[in-house]
């Protein structure tokens, strides 16, 4: 095999496993924003939240790094089931603490943004990420691989908002049925 010819597999190799992430962090991200920002209509939640967001600076960047550092020690815990030979039990604990150190960073984010884009050095690194980040997609947007995996997964949406159209209608006519059904023996 030629060098080029190695590079361009290794290329469509962590462009596939990056566009595998994209969507599944794509898809926890907003799913999880969502289940905490319903979450926070609990009424103790609200009010631990509006806590949160009237912070200063220095109080919302402690909150900022919270879910991060309440990860690790769980994670370490997950190292050591592996380590004594619970592979399975150890991953779980890990996918878990990522999932919801995932949805309360989200949340938290969501809070502290406003305060935290008043320290400068936030706002530049921030910058950066975002500038890292969205050179990062451009790279992987333009592999043939990234786009055909793309259309899949819109195909794939497309078919289950269809999906989820058919069963709403099908269980709306279900419930129109059994009404009439219990209509009839009444009357």
């Amino acid at each position: 095999m030629s060098l080029p010819r190695v590079s361009l597999w290794l290329w469509s190799g962590v462009v596939g496993l990056a566009t595998l992430v994209y969507v599944i962090e794509e898809w926890l991200w907003e799913t999880l924003k969502r289940a905490m920002m319903a979450l926070g209509h609990l009424p103790g939640i609200r009010l631990i939240e509006s806590w949160i967001a009237r912070l200063p600076p220095a109080g919302a960047a402690f909150f900022f790094v919270l879910p991060t550092s309440l990860a690790l020690p769980v994670k370490l815990i997950a190292l050591h089931l592996m380590a004594t030979g619970h592979l399975v039990y150890g991953a779980m604990v890990i996918v878990a603490a990522k999932v919801l150190a995932t949805a309360l960073f989200a949340r938290i984010y969501v809070l502290t943004q406003p305060a935290l884009l008043r320290v400068r050095w936030f706002v530049a690194v921030r910058a950066a990420v975002l500038r890292w980040r969205d050179w990062t997609y451009t790279q992987i947007e333009a592999h043939p691989l990234w786009r055909a995996m793309h259309a899949r997964v819109v195909r794939w949406r497309a078919e289950l908002a269809s999906w989820r159209s058919r069963g709403a209608r099908r269980t709306r006519r279900w419930r129109a049925a059994l009404r009439l059904e219990r209509m009839r023996r009444r009357g």
